[in-house]
């Protein structure tokens, strides 16, 4: 009995130990933090934590902070020097069934913004929210605005209050915003948007792996109707490869007298070689852009973009349907770049392969589009509508089943063998290149012209010289392909 009740004892004194230790601990891991943000290098990031002013406690701590947000690699000067906003916040760092703190914060905007942000919402700092670190170290708050009202020179902004919610872990960021009535009316402009929802969650950010979501109820302008938008995507990543689904989805949508029902339209990109896609972004976000990277960051895009190349992929149209009053569309496409026989040897017109139909009847296929469908050829005219279909592979077109002079086609995948291989081999493509040597100011070409003119006027031979020279002329002129006297 004495043994069980020196176990307890323990047990608990370990347990109020724990209790005790862990604010202290949050504690300590929430200044660490704030402070490390803040000494981070601007360039880093385009969001910048500065004048940080925290006041750490056992149970609580408290403090203020000013966010900067700017796009730094924007060569606008006010979007580099961004958006500055004031940050109030207090932390708990009692634990909780939730997480391990719990925190509530407000943010109010500086400068310019101030002003506008107080005539949309009525107050300074109407974005607020509430969070909590939950015990997987993922940091997560909601955030609301209250209802937007703004008139002025006879237009008007009006919206209901809007919620989302913002979740931060170690490779995962999921966001999301509901508003569910927004009207903006002018005497020339009018729009009212229900139902709108946007979010995201994103497994691993860097890769671009997780879900995405945009939803409308109904968008209604003087002209248009549209009701039941839904444009979702998915990534995900399969023994190396990414795989995305874009799916456009409308249920109604009516322009003028012309109506279209449940129109679906579904694309996917498939087989990326997601190692390469990943430093392709980080080099992109690091450097701003190729014209901003080092040498040796151009030859590190330069070997991913030639891995992802020769690995292969797809571009898939999966479905694409659609209904009118008494017509219907069907149809789907595929291009696809089947992975190099060596490694790094790309060439367009041997890898690459397309095939595609499209079904349109009633009145989606007009007397018109008939009559131009059947006259170039490129589909079947019968007495629904029209059918279309081609295939292209190994350097070959079909269009109806039937070979097809495919020169055209294969001189664009030349055209672009070339400007890839000028990329690898960090050239600037011919193509490229003979339109920058073309290209001359304009006043310059028209001081040249005038010079000619003037040229031309002292130079003017008289009437019995033209007609001595006129036959020699003639006759060299015959000699000359493509040139006619």
């Amino acid at each position: 009995m004495k043994t069980t009740h020196k176990l307890a004892a323990t047990f608990g004194v370990l347990g109020l130990g724990a209790i005790l230790v862990l604010p202290w601990w949050t504690s300590r891991q929430v200044n660490e933090r704030l402070h490390a943000w803040a000494e981070a290098p601007v360039q880093q990031s385009d969001i910048q934590l500065r004048n940080l002013r925290h006041e750490a406690g056992f149970l609580s701590s408290s403090g203020t902070a000013e966010l900067v947000m700017r796009s730094r690699c924007s060569e606008d000067a006010d979007a580099q020097a961004g958006t500055v906003v004031q940050v109030v916040y207090q932390v708990s760092h009692l634990p909780s069934f939730g997480g391990i703190n719990s925190f509530g914060w407000k943010l109010k905007p500086q400068g310019e913004a101030a002003a506008a942000f107080k005539a949309l919402f009525g107050a300074e700092d109407a974005l607020s929210g509430q969070g909590h670190v939950t015990w997987s170290r993922q940091v997560q708050s909601d955030l609301g605005l209250p209802a937007m009202s703004f008139a002025q020179g006879g237009g008007s902004i009006e919206a209901s209050p809007s919620r989302g919610a913002l979740t931060i872990g170690d490779k995962r960021v999921a966001f999301a915003w509901h508003i569910s009535d927004a009207q903006l009316r002018s005497a020339d402009f009018v729009t009212r948007v229900q139902g709108m929802a946007f979010n995201f969650d994103l497994d691993n950010w860097q890769r671009g792996t997780g879900d995405a979501a945009f939803r409308v109820q109904s968008v209604s302008t003087r002209d248009v109707t549209l009701e039941g938008l839904s444009i979702e995507s998915s990534t995900r990543e399969k023994e190396g490869r990414l795989d995305s689904v874009l799916r456009n989805h409308v249920d109604r949508l009516q322009a003028g007298k012309q109506e279209v029902k449940h129109l679906a339209f579904d694309v996917g990109m498939r087989g990326l070689h997601a190692d390469s896609v990943e430093k392709l972004t980080r080099l992109f976000s690091q450097s701003c852009g190729v014209q901003r990277m080092t040498q040796a960051e151009r030859q590190l895009m330069r070997d991913a973009l030639r891995t992802l190349l020769s690995q292969g992929m797809s571009l898939q149209i999966d479905k694409l349907k659609g209904e009118s009053a008494s017509g219907a569309l069907d149809g789907d496409f595929t291009l696809a770049l089947k992975p190099a026989q060596q490694s790094g040897s790309i060439q367009m017109a041997e890898l690459l392969t397309s095939s595609g139909r499209l079904q349109l009847k009633g009145d989606l296929a007009s007397p018109e589009l008939r009559q131009m469908a059947g006259a170039l050829g490129w589909a079947r005219v019968n007495q629904d509508g029209i059918d279309s279909s081609f295939q292209y592979e190994k350097g070959q077109l079909k269009v109806l089943d039937r070979l097809t002079d495919a020169s055209a086609v294969q001189g664009m995948l030349a055209l672009a063998d070339t400007v890839i291989l000028a990329l690898l081999e960090d050239r600037v493509p011919p193509v490229m290149a003979a339109k920058h040597e073309s290209t001359e100011p304009e006043d310059v070409q028209e001081s040249e012209l005038e010079e000619e003119v003037q040229e031309e006027m002292t130079m003017e031979p008289s009437q019995g010289d033209a007609e001595t020279e006129a036959q020699p002329a003639s006759e060299d002129a015959k000699d000359l392909p493509g040139r006619s006297v």
